[in-house]
């Protein structure tokens, strides 16, 4: 039997919208960013045996190309910087998991 699934069904890498919060002590502040990232499953195939001489790659959803924006946090004193700057995913892939960037650990 074939089962073909709809594309509300897939749970592929691809852009998300998310919200960061972000809290200042300095500034007295708490405001909520919203941006993107990247979200989804990518297929990996798991051998039954793991050999020592053949590398394990798993892949990851990870942003492709990405941006910063920065804002200014309100309610800063003098001589406070006000800026934070985050990430912006502007396209998503599945990659080899890079251990610099990201916890390419087991759950």
């Amino acid at each position: 039997i074939l089962v073909r699934a709809g594309p509300e069904c897939k749970a592929s890498c691809r852009l998300a919208n998310i919200s960061i919060i972000v809290e200042s002590e300095e500034c007295g502040s708490c405001i909520t960013i919203n941006t993107t990232s990247c979200a989804g499953l990518c297929q990996t195939q798991e051998r039954a045996y793991r050999s020592p001489m053949a590398p394990h790659v798993q892949n990851t959803c990870n942003f492709r190309e990405w941006t910063y924006e920065t804002i200014q946090l309100p309610g800063c004193p003098a001589g406070v910087d006000s800026s934070f700057t985050y990430p912006v995913a502007l396209t998503c892939e599945c990659i080899q998991c890079n251990t610099d960037s990201t916890d390419c650990g087991a759950l």
